[in-house]
């Protein structure tokens, strides 16, 4: 995260814009609203667009004497905001709320023609009550209201464009009570001291023709990047687990024209062999954003795709990165190995890099802890594959399941209603899962029961329905409707019975409706009636819910909650109230992975699911957007998908093609795997009476946790809190394994 620098938010508010001229001052004119005429604040105007009021109160503050005032369900108060533009800012106020629910709605806007401008910064921000009280929940002090009602609001960063020296800011109130009432105090925007990003590009040979050259992992090579001074690196040196996949990537910058640049090695030689495939080489390429999402994404040339194409040819000047990838197998004989990978060109040896491996005596579990599913959309895979049906989607099952997430089968369970009976068509189905589970390891299905859209109003209505039969028989949507139940009883039994009996009904998850509206009480009645019918038919089924929070409603009957991480602090009770119930906590945030961002971003996210204590995440980043604007991800120019995998572009070309981040997900996975592997052998050491050997480990897995803060944000994908130094991310995770490799010796 940019570090705040000056002043506090208090003494902000008590002084005016003449003190406020430097990098970390409030750059906001009258912040405070202190100065005004008996109605008008200085410097600001209120809008209406549905019926709203603002007003300038003299009675009401956080610290001065004034606020600023809004009622009602749509409006809001806006001011211009002189900025320094291509520089970070921030944003952040204080609100009190009366008569929830509501929520205020941030926009940082750039004038660009007579009555228009353009978004940089948008952020829809739930309240908290004036009773909601900040709480330490393990170890983590989570925000609330103070003794006076007052919350504050970190909104995000920011920022300008360049040319733009000067913004308007809007807060608005979004409100479904017409008598909402809320009241803006010591609102900041600060210019943002930025971070340094240590530069961890190293030589690795200085050829007649050409620099090679490595950079970390978690670092984006560009094209136009020049290679390092300084001294020459001896190669490269890894240190994997048994059952680890571990990437590393190498840049050739020639000095003229190289024709069919590829890389050749021999087989790793040490204490066993290797298996054949345990190097992969593949070209890194580019895709072109031109609609970054929020103030750190890059505009222009990412380096993401990761392609077969290979050999290709090489331009004087431009730096051409390839991605290697090593894959240890969980039975590989610890100890030392090493080859040599040779560069190449037109068939003839340009270079030789040499490469030490030392594989570590313990194993990554096969099945991770961390429960991760990746919505592969593989209707629309299939669509842009050569090859049979089934080929194409085991080559799409391997990708997932080695990337240690999982995915749905790519076939669906036909059926057909004749009265209260259901035909089933579901061999192919159990086919696919018995595959993905004797090929690929998998420990767990969502199983298809029904799926109920809404478009856009996240409620249940009476309309509900499923093979065409309504499913509710009355309007508050607590009785069934027969026309739908005895058939759906008949599908669901006949599917559980058909899983048993193939040993596939494994911790079998059901999800019906998308993100409810937890505030409508018809819309709480009808999932709670789903869930009771579905565990009716089967009790071992576990039925989840994609929401913003728990509700106490249905934590009895809905055991696995997918939360939006942008509303996890207004609802820590809530959480903690359905971990106390035996509810499984899951989260997904859709601006998590953005190519254009840094690539620390993704593979720090395990991180952030370990330090939160959550079961897992659920993803829409496969290949789920390959449709509308989003068809063709190599030339979109958009970043707002996060796609992690791409599509051929031609028939002869065959997928899944991965991306760094999608690579970088994987490792971050591993990473997650090491520090529960830390804590479990931290634990038994306890218990053994070796103290001193365990807080090794817990040492090691804190300092890892030291480097994430807290969730990053989802609509504005504005922020990012977590080290940007790849080299302190390097040396938590190695002296990580290094405990768990002394833990594991010391208890045998």
């Amino acid at each position: 995260m940019l570090r705040r620098v000056g002043i506090t938010v208090a003494a902000l508010a008590a002084v005016g814009w003449a003190a406020a001229a430097g990098a970390g001052a409030n750059r906001l004119p009258n912040p405070g609203v202190e100065e005004g005429t008996a109605d008008t604040p200085a410097g600001w105007s209120f809008y209406s667009w549905n019926g709203a009021e603002g007003w300038y109160d003299q009675a009401v503050s956080r610290s001065g004497k004034c606020s600023l005032g809004l009622r009602g369900l749509d409006g809001g108060w806006s001011t211009s905001v002189p900025v320094v533009p291509g520089h970070p800012h921030s944003v952040r106020f204080y609100a009190r709320t009366e008569n929830l629910p509501s929520r205020v709605v941030l926009y940082v806007r750039v004038p660009t023609a007579p009555r228009k401008m353009d978004v940089i910064l948008y952020r829809p921000i739930p309240l908290l009550a004036t009773d909601t009280r900040g709480r330490f929940v393990d170890g983590v002090y989570e925000g609330g209201a103070d003794a006076d009602g007052w919350v504050l609001y970190e909104a995000g960063d920011f920022v300008p464009p360049e040319g733009a020296e000067e913004l308007n800011l809007l807060i608005k109130i979004r409100s479904t009570n017409p008598k909402s009432r809320i009241w803006l105090d010591d609102i900041v925007i600060e210019e943002l001291e930025a971070r340094t990003v240590p530069d961890t590009a190293l030589v690795l040979a200085r050829l007649e023709d050409a620099v090679v050259w490595t950079d970390d992992a978690n670092r984006k090579i560009l094209p136009t990047q020049l290679p390092p001074d300084g001294a020459l690196r001896e190669g490269i040196s890894l240190a994997p687990a048994q059952g680890e996949f571990e990437s590393f990537q190498i840049a050739v910058t020639p000095k003229t024209d190289w024709a069919a640049a590829a890389w050749t090695w021999a087989p790793l030689s040490g204490p066993g062999a290797f298996l054949p495939g345990t190097i992969r080489c593949r070209r890194v390429e580019t895709v072109v954003i031109d609609r970054p999402m929020g103030p750190y994404g890059r505009r222009g040339v990412n380096p993401d795709p990761l392609t077969d194409r290979l050999p290709m040819d090489l331009e004087p000047g431009v730096s051409q990165a390839f991605w290697f990838t090593l894959r240890v197998g969980r039975d590989q004989a610890p100890g030392d190995y090493v080859t040599r990978l040779r560069l190449l060109s037109a068939g003839a040896t340009q270079g030789e890099i040499p490469l030490r491996v030392r594989v570590r005596p313990f194993a990554l579990p096969v099945v991770s802890r961390l429960d991760t599913r990746s919505n592969v959309r593989l209707n629309l895979a299939l669509a842009r594959e050569s090859g049979t049906p089934d080929e194409v989607l085991q080559r799409y099952y391997r990708n997932v399941y080695e990337h240690r997430s999982r995915c749905s089968p790519g076939v669906r369970v036909g059926v057909k209603l004749n009265g209260d009976k259901a035909t089933l068509d579901a061999e192919r189905y159990v086919a696919h899962l018995r595959l993905m589970r004797d090929s690929y390891g998998a420990t767990r299905f969502n199983i298809p029961s029904l799926w109920i859209g809404h478009r856009g109003t996240h409620r249940l209505t009476r309309e509900a329905a499923w093979q065409r039969r309504t499913i509710f028989a009355d309007d508050a949507l607590t009785t069934l409707d027969p026309a739908f139940e005895k058939p759906f009883r008949d599908y669901m039994g006949q599917l559980v019975a058909k899983l048993k009996a193939g040993g596939l009904f494994l911790s079998p998850s059901v999800r019906n409706f998308d993100e409810p509206n937890l505030s409508d009480p018809a819309t709480i009645n009808g999932l709670r009636t789903l869930a009771k019918l579905l565990l009716d038919i089967e009790p071992e089924l576990t039925v989840a819910m994609t929401a913003t929070h728990p509700h106490p409603k249905l934590i009895d009957v809905a055991k696995l909650w997918v939360l939006h991480t942008d509303a996890w602090d207004q609802h820590i009770e809530a959480i903690e109230a359905a971990r106390r119930a035996g509810c499984e906590i899951y989260v997904y945030n859709n601006a998590v992975n953005f190519p254009e961002h840094r690539p620390i971003r993704v593979r720090l996210w395990p991180w952030l699911l370990a330090k939160y204590r959550v079961d897992g995440s659920y993803s829409w980043w496969g290949t789920v957007c390959w449709r509308n604007t989003m068809a063709d991800p190599w030339t979109a120019g958009k970043g707002d998908s996060g796609v992690l995998l791409y599509p051929p572009r031609t028939p002869q070309e065959r997928g899944p093609i991965d991306s760094i981040r999608w690579e970088l997900f994987r490792e971050g996975l591993e990473d997650a795997e090491l520090m529960f592997l830390a804590e479990g052998l931290a634990e038994k050491l306890e218990h053994a009476g070796l103290a001193d050997v365990a807080r090794r480990g817990r040492t090691a897995v804190a300092a890892c946790l030291e480097l994430v803060t807290r969730w990053p944000n989802v609509r504005g994908a504005n922020d990012e809190p977590y080290t940007l130094d790849v080299t302190a991310v390097s040396r938590a995770r190695t002296e990580l394994a290094d405990a768990v490799e002394a833990m594991s010796a010391a208890l045998k």
